[in-house]
C-alpha cells in the first residue's frame, strides 16, 4: 500500500493531466446533450441583448435627417419668417395710417397723406422723397408732419407727382419756433450734428430749461403754429453774447416712418 501511495504521489501531475484531457474529450462528445437544457433560454436572452444594444445606439448616435427633410424644414422656416415680416409691416402701416387719420380729423388745416419712396438720412444731410407733388397742391416750404403732429421737415422741391422733403435735422434747414417757457420765447431752429436741432437767437435773459418743449411758431405761412419740433436737451450760454443756444432733441425719428402728412394751403 505504501508503495502504491508513493507511486501515485510521484505520478500525480501526469495523472491529473490525463484526467483533464479525458474530461474534455467526454464533454466534446456529449456537447449537444448538455446544450439542450439551456436552449430554451437562448432566444429570450438574445432578444433582450439586441433591444438593449439598439437603445444605446439610438441614444448615442446623432439623428440622421434626409436632404428632402432639411429642404422642407428650411422652406417652412422661410415661409414663417416672410409671414411674420409682412404681418409686422402691415401692423406698423395700419398704426401709422390711424394716427394720420386722427390728426386729419383734429387739425384745422388741410393735409395730404403720402408715402416715403426713398430717403437719405445722415448726421448732416437728411432728405427723403414722397409720392405727392404739384398735382396734389403741395408747395415748396410746406410743413411735413407724422404721428400726432410731430414736425419732421419741409418741402424743398416739388415735381408733378413727387416731392423732396428736407428733414428738420438737416444742416440747411431753418424753422421759426416757439419755446414753451414762461414767456413763449421765439427763436430759430437749425439742423445740427447727430440728428439734433440747434435752437438759436434766444435772448440771454430768457429762461430755458432742460425738457422745455419747442414748437413751430406759425410765422411761416406754410407751417402752422403748435407743431412739436422737439424737447430741450441742453442749454449753452455765452456771457459775451446777447443770445443763448439750446440743443433740441426731436421727439420723432423720420427713419422709423413710412407715411407722412404734408400741410397744403387753403384754396
Amino acid at each position: 500500500m505504501n508503495r502504491l501511495l508513493a507511486f501515485f504521489a510521484e505520478k500525480q501531475r501526469i495523472i491529473l493531466t490525463i484526467f483533464v484531457y479525458i474530461l474534455i474529450f467526454i464533454l466534446f462528445l456529449f456537447r449537444l446533450f448538455f446544450a439542450k437544457p439551456f436552449h430554451i433560454f437562448e432566444l429570450p436572452l438574445v432578444s433582450v441583448a439586441t433591444w438593449t444594444s439598439n437603445q444605446f445606439s439610438n441614444a448615442l448616435t446623432p439623428y440622421t435627417v434626409t436632404v428632402e427633410t432639411v429642404k422642407r424644414l428650411e422652406a417652412e422656416r422661410n415661409a414663417f419668417a416672410i409671414q411674420k415680416i409682412e404681418f409686422e409691416q402691415m401692423k406698423m402701416q395700419n398704426e401709422s395710417l390711424q394716427k394720420e387719420i386722427n390728426l386729419q380729423k383734429r387739425v384745422s388745416y388741410k393735409t395730404v397723406a403720402s408715402h416715403i419712396l426713398r430717403r437719405s438720412v445722415s448726421t448732416q444731410d437728411s432728405t427723403f422723397i414722397i409720392n405727392a407733388g404739384e398735382n396734389q397742391n403741395i408747395q415748396v416750404g410746406s410743413a411735413v408732419i407724422v404721428d400726432d403732429g410731430m414736425f419732421v421737415g419741409k418741402i424743398s422741391r416739388v415735381e408733378p407727382n413727387q416731392s423732396v422733403v428736407t428733414a428738420s435735422t438737416n444742416f440747411n434747414m431753418t424753422t421759426g419756433v416757439t419755446l414753451f417757457n414762461k414767456s413763449h420765447t421765439i427763436g430759430i431752429a437749425k439742423g445740427s450734428n447727430g440728428n439734433l436741432i440747434n435752437l438759436q437767437f434766444v435772448p440771454i435773459d430768457e429762461e430755458i430749461h432742460v425738457n422745455d418743449l419747442v414748437v413751430t411758431s406759425g410765422l411761416e405761412s406754410s407751417v402752422p403754429a403748435g407743431l412739436i419740433v422737439g424737447i430741450v436737451n441742453s442749454v449753452k450760454q455765452d456771457i459775451e453774447s446777447p443770445f443763448q443756444n439750446a440743443i433740441v432733441e426731436p421727439l420723432s425719428d423720420i427713419r422709423l416712418h413710412n407715411f407722412v402728412l404734408v400741410v397744403i394751403p387753403e384754396v
